[in-house]
């Protein structure tokens, strides 16, 4: 193989309060009552010193080395807009950095949902739209990118999704190359999702694994891993072009720099281009698509099974975002803080802590939560939603039983006044025929 795509996945969460059941708080704004953000900002800190500083700084010395070696070093990042705010306030010489990565014009940075929510796998993509949008705006905003490849939240793909994403304009998409997916194909190619004109970017989770996971186990009967044994994979792999994609914080917070981790950085691209390996962004390949290939499952690349069973697998995490959908239209309404409080109940996380699972999966929960166990995660987020949606009801004066819409038989929509229900009703035209059962309701 002789070109790869190496990216980066930037985000941090706003989490909900640890002991929110046992010990809730009740004077203040939703931001301040649910969220906790003295947790927030001892994380976001931790990982600023570890790894988003001294990595991004060996990310600029590369392009430099490279341009003074005669060649591109080229990389792309997915920055969550959470992320972003919580640079904002804690980070702001972090936005600096990437910032300066912009400038270089050899960093592409792509478009996700701005809360890294799961809001994909709902039957109504309004709020999804929205968030996919605010995120473009962002992107816009920090960087003067107009962004052409998407990536959904935990490389989540389906096939309502993927129209969806077409619509919205968007050239390229980059999702898990599990063996389901690729039925005996190799993920080291470009390729075209049947019916449209949408290029799929195949993540080679293999090699991207191999650091994300493998790097400082001992176990591991190839670690060391340095950056010349992996220099030497790729460049044996076959295929015409390869992705490697990973969580940023893999080079200094989940690997710690003591692990070799950050030598492994800067020495990577060194390594590569010695083997004739040329760097590429998603943006620069999406046209040259070499076979055809059919998205009819959902697609991620958490656990084994790489499908949503990691966020809505269990009755636990259904409850939930149950909740997290019947409060929507209370918090538009409201607005303000009301609103982006519900928009971070929205995000990936809180639903990926109430996993239930043994082994290695498990093992990869339990270490991103910030809770003692999935049920001690249910627990405290879903009282917390319960009594956001409590303070909603009460702020807004309503004492009546919501609206459910269905959609291919499935819970869609909640409305819980006439106004939220005309609204939903605009929203999505399918829902047209509800109209009759609105004076019933009202009764």
């Amino acid at each position: 193989m002789r070109r790869l795509i190496i990216g980066f996945e930037v985000h941090q969460p706003f989490r909900i309060r640890r002991n929110y059941f046992w010990d809730p708080v009740i004077r203040g704004g939703p931001l301040i009552k649910y969220f906790d953000d003295n947790l927030n900002r001892e994380i976001f800190e931790r990982v600023k010193n570890k790894c988003y500083i001294p990595a991004t700084r060996i990310l600029l010395e590369e392009i430099e080395n490279g341009e003074s070696e005669g060649y591109d070093f080229k990389f792309f990042f997915s920055l969550s807009g959470t992320f972003i705010e919580q640079a904002e306030k804690w980070g702001k010489d972090v936005l600096e950095l990437f910032q300066q990565l912009s400038y270089t014009h050899k960093v592409e940075f792509l478009s996700q949902t701005y809360y890294h929510s799961i809001t994909s796998l709902w039957e109504d993509l309004t709020e999804w739209k929205e968030q996919v949008e605010m995120h473009k705006n962002l992107i816009r905003d920090y960087f003067g990118q107009e962004p052409v490849t998407f990536e959904n939240t935990e490389l989540l793909l389906t096939p309502r999704i993927v129209k969806e994403i077409e619509k919205l304009g968007f050239k390229a998409v980059i999702t898990e190359g599990k063996e389901s997916l690729l039925k005996g194909k190799s993920p080291n190619r470009v390729y075209r999702i049947r019916d449209t004109k949408l290029s799929l970017l195949l993540r080679n989770y293999r090699l991207s694994d191999d650091i994300a996971f493998r790097f400082s186990n001992p176990k591991w009967d190839q670690y060391p891993l340095t950056a010349s044994k992996f220099a030497d994979w790729v460049s044996w792999s076959e295929g015409e072009i390869g992705l490697i994609f990973v969580d940023y914080e893999t080079f200094g917070e989940h690997h710690w720099p003591e692990s070799g981790i950050l030598d492994f950085l800067r020495w990577l691209p060194r390594e590569l281009h010695r083997r004739g390996v040329e760097f590429k962004l998603p943006r620069e390949v999406y046209k040259e698509y070499y076979d055809e290939i059919v998205i009819d499952s959902t697609v991620s690349w958490a656990d084994i099974n790489k499908d949503e069973s990691s966020w809505l697998g269990n009755i636990m995490q259904w409850a939930y975002d149950e909740m997290v959908r019947r409060t929507e239209m209370l918090a538009k309404e409201a607005g303000g803080e009301y609103l982006k409080a519900w928009r971070y109940f929205t995000t990936s996380d809180h639903y990926y802590y109430m996993f239930l699972g043994s082994g290695g999966p498990a093992e990869v929960h339990s270490y991103f939560s910030s809770f003692n166990s999935p049920i001690d995660a249910f627990i405290n987020e879903f009282y917390a939603i319960t009594m956001f949606q409590d303070e909603l009801l009460k702020l807004l004066n309503i004492n009546n039983e919501p609206f459910i819409f269905y959609k291919n038989g499935k819970r869609s929509s909640e409305a819980w006044n006439e106004n939220q229900f005309k609204e939903i009703i605009n929203r999505a035209h399918e829902f047209k025929g509800y109209e009759k059962y609105l004076k019933e309701w009202l009764k």
